[in-house]
């Protein structure tokens, strides 16, 4: 694989990144909505959970259908291993994530006071480029959590689940 293939797998996978943290995210939101009745921890858990799984179906079907298309045989990408491996490796990359913007929420609150899940979306809408430093702290969070879900997830799919096996590769 040729500099400009990679590029365009990089970015593949970058906008199959930004399609399902969208999804997911709605989802999550809607789900607040809808479960708005249930106490906060359970709409909270409940919400995260169905973006979590909304999110990891469409990253399944455009990962191996568009970013690796071809890379891996379709009968392994169908197999049922592979798919509760996609899932598992999902799922660490959640558990990162999540654990990047603990340890941000932890040290922004121990060191500077600063809380950023008080962050609303009137933060964004009430918008300016200096803005709040809550709103900044959430967002070097969000932008640090979101890198290292990404890089886990690119290079687990492109050199475990979706590299080819030496008897794949024709020369």
């Amino acid at each position: 694989m040729n500099k400009k293939d990679n590029m365009w797998e990089l970015v593949k996978f970058l906008i199959t990144g930004i399609a399902a943290a969208a999804v997911d995210a709605l989802t999550v939101f809607l789900c607040h909505q809808l479960f708005a009745f249930l106490p906060d921890l359970a709409s909270e858990a409940i919400s995260i959970f169905l973006g979590f799984l909304v999110s990891v179906i469409l990253n399944y079907i455009l990962s191996t259908y568009w970013v690796f298309k071809g890379k891996q045989d379709e009968s392994v990408t169908k197999s049922k291993r592979f798919v509760i491996l996609f899932v598992i490796f999902s799922a660490i990359a959640f558990g990162l994530s999540f654990g990047t913007y603990w340890l941000c929420k932890v040290i922004f609150e121990s060191t500077m006071g600063v809380n950023i899940t008080e962050v609303q979306i009137n933060y964004i809408l009430k918008f300016t480029f200096w803005g709040d430093l809550v709103f900044w702290m959430f967002a070097v969070a969000f932008v640090l959590k979101t890198l290292i879900g990404l890089i886990w997830n690119y290079f687990s799919r492109k050199y475990i689940l979706y590299k080819r096996k030496p008897e794949q590769i024709q020369e």
